[in-house]
């Protein structure tokens, strides 16, 4: 009898904490609990359904696509503009000088300039103390970016300074 009380004992102890790991952060922030303050969050069940997954850039078209469909459900910005993610990928360094005095105009005229030549390529200044760096492109692979870098340095006088830079990318979602 003693045996079976212990048993039962742990089955049911096994049984609410097989419960309790069932809970996402999200209802575990929005449970009341005495003595501590109330939190509430509001946000689209396309959300919801992403906390506690990874999400890798290199990944297949098939995992993309998965990607997509969870995030169908995420509405346009107010301004009307696309939505994205960001993940890992490559840019083309158009410019990084440290400079003072002429890095930062030198930053805008080079980025002014890919800007006129592919109206179409997102082009970022940036500046982390000391350095000024322009970056340009959002390519999700290497071959991408070897063909565009290839393209731009044909076509802008500056183009033997530019080269290939891992960083964070924007990756369009429709």
């Amino acid at each position: 009898m003693n045996k079976l009380t212990y048993i039962l004992f742990f089955f049911f102890g096994s049984c609410l904490l097989l419960g309790a790991q069932n809970k996402s952060i999200i209802n575990d922030l929005n449970t009341t609990k005495g003595g501590q303050g109330k939190i509430v969050i509001y946000q689209d069940d396309a959300i919801k359904n992403l906390v506690g997954t990874t999400i890798n850039a290199g990944s297949s078209v098939s995992n993309a696509n998965e990607l997509e469909s969870q995030l169908a459900g995420v509405s346009e910005n107010n301004n009307g503009s696309k939505n994205f993610v960001k993940a890992k990928g490559y840019r083309i360094q158009v410019f990084s000088g440290s400079d003072q005095k002429r890095s930062k105009n030198e930053a805008q005229s080079r980025k002014n300039a890919v800007q006129s030549a592919y109206p179409n390529m997102d082009v970022v200044v940036s500046y982390a103390s000391p350095v000024w760096r322009v970056r340009a492109g959002n390519f999700k692979n290497h071959e991408q970016a070897q063909q565009a870098l290839s393209e731009m340095q044909a076509k802008l006088s500056f183009g033997r300074e530019m080269r290939i830079v891992e960083d964070v990318i924007k990756v369009a979602i429709n």
